[in-house]
């Protein structure tokens, strides 16, 4: 009877324990919600501030760059944001008066503000330069489904928490029902928070095809490397089938500002490569932060590139800089830069790497090849941006194209990454990569230039037209 006793009096114990427990517990996540519903103050939004400039210390490759090539002191700019953040709302006073805003009011300082500023006032000097930039609402829900999706190729433990960090999204739908609220009132706030910042969105026509002279010029035209379907994988294969005997293809990218490496190697690059018994390598060599955070981004990037068919890694660790150096010759590297570099990595990228293995890895379907022996022709611009400067730099640098048009406006890169404010849940995105060609230079400097410049009076396509009536190639 006593040990029935001791036993029942046993378990009484253990369950208050666990309904003590649990209460706890639940004190503890209300406490959560509670504080994450107050107000930030003036040191909360310094403190993100501040994390993102040390972040940007340690892995952040182009300061040295963004300064000769754009002028700006990326340093400088962060204390003199930083002191925008601390003297708001005087250091805005000025915008809203253009704006008709009298001081008294100007909105408190809040998340939204917040991001306002470092978006417009820190960010917006040197806009899409290696990626750099905090998301707004519509490119967050844009790159979301990606970047969460376990068996997507884009899917890290980062990149899961950037965007699925309860944090970030409730900052995200508060910025979508402040903008779209701020819209429908065509007030001056709209202006003051959002400036002509659009909401994000893709062009309506991906891929066109254009028959400019019968059984002599085709044309095709895409517009971003993105959200690629059946239905274009259809068009392009029927395309190329058409065109195969034809004497001039001219693919266009102008304003294309990116999307995946993946789709012009696989969808563009490989099936209309004439001589698939020579597909030469693109030599490149990325350089990381020394940082303990940066090295282990760095790793990271090696390990998602050696899976799949973009970059092939030459080692499976990375080196130091010193030693890629001493067994590369690498002329024109920029010492300045070098010094606050601590780790690299030599890349291999021949279309000779992609398998049909890499195409399902990233569900991109295989439209057989269709050998182009005519002259190809690449329009370019400076709104070509990261997936689509690269296929600029490949397609020159590898013989694929002849380039028509204006040099290209950079973000080179093998890995952009997602970092996000603690405080207010804001998402930054840069590279973390310092990319250079076979020479040392880095491409972020030395964008592609094309073969043929506009000629006056003319945009590419209408100065492509010309060469080839010429006989110019």
């Amino acid at each position: 009877m006593k040990k029935l006793l001791h036993q029942v009096t046993m378990i009484a114990i253990i369950l208050m324990a666990m309904l003590f427990f649990t209460a706890c517990v639940n004190s503890d996540e209300e406490m959560t919600i509670q504080n994450s519903d107050e107000q930030l103050t003036i040191e909360d939004f310094l403190n993100d501030f501040d994390y993102m400039m040390q972040t940007m210390e340690d892995t952040f490759p182009y300061f040295g760059v963004a300064e000769r090539r754009l002028g700006v002191d990326i340093r400088a700019l962060g204390r003199e944001t930083r002191a925008m953040i601390e003297n708001y709302p005087y250091s805005l006073e000025s915008l809203a008066n253009d704006l008709g805003i009298s001081l008294e009011d100007m909105p408190e300082l809040d998340e939204h503000i917040f991001w306002s500023i470092i978006y417009h006032e820190f960010f917006s000097h040197f806009n899409q330069f290696a990626h750099t930039f905090a998301l707004h609402f519509g490119t967050y829900n844009y790159y979301k489904p990606n970047y969460i999706t376990p068996l997507s190729h884009y899917y890290t433990p980062n990149n899961n928490h950037a965007y699925s960090n309860p944090v970030s999204q409730r900052f995200y739908q508060e910025q979508k029902d402040l903008f779209n609220t701020l819209f429908e009132e065509k007030g001056v706030l709209l202006q003051f928070i959002f400036r002509d910042e659009p909401p994000f969105q893709l062009p309506d026509s991906i891929v066109e095809t254009e028959i400019i002279e019968e059984d002599r010029i085709a044309y095709l035209k895409v517009s971003t490397f993105s959200n690629f379907n059946l239905t274009i994988y259809n068009n392009l294969r029927k395309f190329y089938s058409d065109i195969q005997n034809y004497e001039h293809l001219i693919i266009d990218i102008r304003d294309n500002l990116g999307g995946s490496t993946d789709l012009w190697r696989m969808l563009i690059m490989k099936p209309l490569w004439s001589d698939k018994n020579n597909m030469p390598d693109m030599p490149l060599y990325a350089f990381y932060r020394g940082s303990k955070l940066g090295k282990s981004l760095a790793e990271e990037n090696i390990k998602i590139e050696s899976q799949y068919s973009r970059y092939m890694p030459e080692t499976d660790n990375l080196l130091k800089v010193s030693e890629i150096i001493e067994s590369n010759n690498l002329p024109h590297i920029n010492e300045e830069d070098v010094q606050d570099l601590a780790y690299g990595v030599k890349f291999n990228t021949s279309i000779s790497n992609i398998e049909w293995r890499h195409m399902n890895q990233v569900k991109v379907q295989n439209i057989s090849d269709y050998p182009f022996d005519g002259e190809i022709w690449l329009l370019t611009n400076g709104n070509n941006l990261s997936a689509a400067s690269l296929f600029a730099r490949h397609a020159k640098e590898m013989g694929f194209a002849t380039l028509v048009g204006e040099q290209t406006g950079g973000a080179y890169s093998t890995y952009a990454v997602h970092f996000t404010l603690p405080n207010t849940g804001i998402i930054l995105r840069w590279d973390i990569d310092y990319l250079t060609d076979s020479y040392g230079r880095a491409l972020n400097e030395f964008p592609t230039t094309p073969h043929h410049f506009n000629r006056p009076g003319m945009d590419a396509l209408e100065t492509v037209l010309q060469l080839i009536e010429e006989g110019s190639f």
